[in-house]
């Protein structure tokens, strides 16, 4: 079998050729340490893409990961070129990968009967990140990184890359034929005594299959302009990139942007011309009409839609990274962490970060100075403070013997008169926490809180699109306003609130989703003002099922107390006359 992605030219592109042999170069000769050069050993210095090739041979993985810095600083005019036209370069930087593997594991590059494994390469650290709505026509084909929030992603399925047809006539086989973003067939028969053009059959077992997944990216919430719909875009993500990004997360994608068809809108027209009715029945049938009588279809190209117009931007992604960086900055309580011990976390961290927490540790009243670190801008709310950071740590996920697992995530629900900062302490834990979802009760209804089977346009299938409570899993949902959701809206909410799950029972779909999230909750009293002479009961909205899946409440009071009143007006204006200077947390 021909060696996968080698296309069939009658034109060699020399450039091309050229920057496959500079980055195989560099990814032979580069090297990060400057600790082990010319230091008088004679140990040779350590390759970085040279071990990872080793590593990749003990894994068996076939996706080599590239730091694009690395190839700005060593190679200007490679970087360069690559960023500029990475699609036209992209299989021959991949062939420089599988040259890399046979100089250093020739045995790793055969497949056997199958001929030479497919290599993959994963560019991260790219210098410019664009939002969503930057994305124009002239950056397609280019390398760049965009940031969003995944709000969908589908199964994955198998992609057909390289396909061998057989010759329903003479049986011959054909060489790989690569597949772009639609079915390709040979246009005539490799025999040249055959003059069959139409009927083949896949080789499904000589054919290159990759792993394929589409993923839906939002434009993240402080990126969207005022006024201004929240805009999606589509990510295609093959082999060993997909299943990287779940609902919610805010990642950074490195790759390409490319112009594929439109399929769901090139029936547009036709679909207009049912709902229509095909025109006047005075006037006799159409001519699209008896073309549909006669069995040849509708006719007329007008009846199509403007085809030239159907084309949309989707995004071809090889690398897929987390937005915040860093050790424990996706989660809050990943399951994934729980078999590590201390020493694995704390090597995660930099020498910069490690310091930090010594200091703290060694740092006197650190619980007291904790607390006043949290939502500096606020004055007073001591107590509120204590509860938001004891929901920060959370509590202990426990399982009885009978596998009944127990929450251990805190709900906190605060209530109080207004003007009292309520809503500054939801901002202020959306600011800087990661997976945290900000909602307000008055306009989010059940499906938008918990989870909503949707229609996929382009293949019918039903999927499901995570709500605010599965895009804060392992997080927290801040929910502003929460006396004045409907009671209807309210039952949803019950399951996900104590047993941390999502039941779905929809269109076929039968499923448990995760909900491991705490709730912290905004809630106004019954009147506007918190009658001190009634119970909380009384004086909230809330049905008592609700409410005791809280496990703190805090009662806020608006008291008319001209010494408090000027604590907090002086406090103010110091905030706005210094800034940062005038909050000065503890920690940060």
């Amino acid at each position: 079998m021909d060696v996968p992605g080698e296309r069939n030219v009658l034109v060699r592109d020399e450039l091309a050729e050229q920057i496959q042999q500079e980055f195989l170069a560099f990814l032979n000769d580069f090297t990060s340490s400057k600790d082990n050069e010319d230091d008088g050993e004679h140990e040779p210095p350590r390759h970085d893409y040279v071990d990872q090739a080793d590593v990749m041979r003990q894994v068996e993985r076939t996706t080599m990961y590239v730091d694009f810095s690395h190839i700005e600083t060593n190679n200007t005019m490679l970087a360069s070129a690559i960023e500029r036209e990475y699609y036209r370069f992209d299989t021959y930087l991949r062939k420089a990968v599988q040259q890399l593997m046979r100089q250093h594991h020739p045995d790793f590059v055969s497949d056997g009967d199958r001929g030479d494994k497919t290599f993959w390469i994963s560019f991260y650290n790219v210098s410019a990140v664009y939002k969503i709505r930057d994305l124009k026509t002239q950056k397609i084909g280019t390398l760049l990184s965009m940031s969003g929030t995944v709000t969908r992603t589908s199964e994955v399925r198998p992609e057909l890359l390289y396909g061998r047809f057989k010759c329903m006539d003479c049986m011959v086989v054909t060489p790989p034929i690569e597949q772009q973003f639609k079915y390709n067939e040979p246009t005539r028969c490799s025999n040249a005594g055959c003059p069959n053009t139409t009927r083949w059959q896949l080789d499904v077992e000589e054919s290159v299959f990759v792993d394929w997944q589409k993923v839906r990216v939002q434009e993240n919430a402080h990126e969207i302009p005022s006024g201004s719909m929240p805009r999606t875009l589509e990510i295609v993500l093959r082999h060993e990139a997909v299943e990287k990004a779940r609902a919610g997360d805010k990642c950074v994608f490195t790759g390409t942007l490319v112009a594929v068809p439109d399929v769901a809108k090139l029936s547009i027209g036709v679909n207009a011309m049912i709902i229509r009715g095909g025109g006047d029945r005075e006037k006799g049938p159409t001519q699209g009409e008896e073309g549909a009588a006669a069995g040849g279809g509708i006719g007329g190209l007008k009846e199509l839609g403007s085809r030239e117009m159907n084309y949309k931007l989707c995004f071809l992604g090889s690398s897929v990274r987390s937005a915040s960086g860093g050790a424990g900055l996706v989660n809050m309580r990943d399951e994934s962490d729980e078999g590590e011990d201390t020493t694995s976390v704390a090597a995660s961290f930099t020498e910069e970060e490690r310091q930090d927490l010594y200091r703290m540790k060694s740092s006197a009243h650190l619980y007291k100075r904790m607390v006043n670190s949290i939502a500096p801008t606020v004055y007073g709310h001591e107590e509120v403070k204590r509860g938001i950071l004891l929901m920060l740590f959370g509590g202990v996920h426990k399982t009885t013997e009978e596998g009944i697992r127990l929450r251990g995530d805190i709900n906190v629900c605060i209530v109080g008169d207004p003007s009292t900062s309520k809503s500054q302490f939801l901002k202020y834990l959306v600011s800087f926490l990661p997976r945290t979802v900000y909602t307000s009760g008055k306009a989010s209804s059940a499906a938008g809180l918990t989870a909503t089977v949707v229609k996929d346009p382009d293949s019918g299938e039903f999927n499901i699109e995570a709500g605010a409570l599965m895009l804060a899993d392992n997080g927290i949902c801040c929910i502003d306003e929460f006396d004045k959701m409907d009671p209807a809206d309210q039952v949803a909410i019950h399951e996900a609130m104590e047993q941390q799950t999502i039941s779905i029972a929809k269109a076929g779909i039968h499923a448990s989703l995760n909900a491991r999230t705490s709730i912290l909750a905004a809630a106004n009293p019954i009147g506007g003002r918190y009658d001190t002479s009634k119970t909380l009961k009384a004086n909230l909205s809330i049905g008592p099922a609700l409410m005791s899946r809280f496990d703190l409440f805090f009662i806020v009071l608006d008291e008319c107390d001209e010494e408090i009143d000027l604590k907090i007006a002086r406090h103010i204006v110091s905030i706005h006359q210094k800034q940062e200077e005038a909050m000065n947390p503890d920690f940060t």
